[in-house]
């Protein structure tokens, strides 16, 4: 039997569709669609590509929807230093180095370190991280980053949540393992009310103490799994006493 069938309908309930609500969407009838989900009929590509666009499939899981039909896999996982995808590098560096005096970074799918600005660059480097080491397992090895993550139990658990996502969108085992671990490290509960309206990053440095909240950009149209995965964390000082110690911390 096609493992297709459980497929499409393990995604219809995650996305809490219904079967008619699906055949609307991707123009097919709710018969057909019921003989795909219980195997009666197999899938065309097209068909396999039409349900994932519907269901807003991520394009990691749409190489296994088609493998699960009996189709060979369409997105490729370039290099980032490949030539396919420099434009799309380059805007990204572009972005870090206008965002300039205040730290930014971009993660790869391992949560390494591959782009840096000039602040963000120093800033890792007052807590012991270098460009090209994993974030993730720096949390991991210390979570309170030598000291210098002054709130490191609130910082871990929403960046487990995030860790769990990615897991779980990119069927990873080694990253789920990481977010159990940040997890446990908190020691909060997951359904503790939030105390403000949005978890900061609060650092001691030189004793200065800089609240820094980040905002992520991604390329939301990317094909290439690198692409996909690549995210651009860019942050900004709360408040005058943390933009004042940010750049007296870090001046040119």
């Amino acid at each position: 039997m096609s493992a297709f069938g459980p497929t499409l309908k393990a995604w219809r309930t995650r996305r809490r569709m219904s079967q008619m609500a699906l055949a609307l969407a991707a123009d097919v009838s709710t018969r057909h669609l019921s003989y795909l989900e219980t195997a009666k009929a197999a899938p065309s590509r097209d068909m396999v590509l039409r349900l994932a666009e519907a269901l807003h499939v991520p394009v990691h899981a749409r190489n296994d929807w088609l493998t699960a039909a009996g189709f060979a896999p369409i997105y490729q996982s370039r290099p980032l230093d490949s030539a396919e995808l420099a434009p799309f590098m380059d805007a990204v560096s572009r972005l870090l180095a206008r965002h300039d005096p205040y730290p930014g970074w971009a993660l790869d799918p391992d949560w390494r370190i591959v782009l840096c600005n000039r602040v963000g660059e120093k800033l890792l480097r007052r807590v012991g991280i270098a460009p090209g080491d994993s974030l993730v397992a720096a949390l991991v090895g210390d979570p309170t980053l030598g000291g210098a993550l002054l709130n490191w139990r609130e910082e871990t658990l929403p960046l487990s949540r995030r860790l769990g996502a990615e897991a779980r969108r990119r069927n990873d085992a080694e990253t789920a393992k990481a977010a159990e671990k940040l997890a446990a490290l908190s020691g909060q509960s997951p359904l503790a009310a939030p105390a403000s309206a949005a978890v900061t990053t609060r650092l001691g440095i030189d004793g200065r103490v800089i609240e820094l909240v980040s905002i992520q950009a991604a390329f939301n149209t990317a094909n290439d799994l690198t692409l996909a995965d690549l995210r651009t964390e860019l942050f900004f000082p709360v408040g005058a006493d943390s933009e004042r110690n940010l750049t007296e911390a870090f001046a040119p």
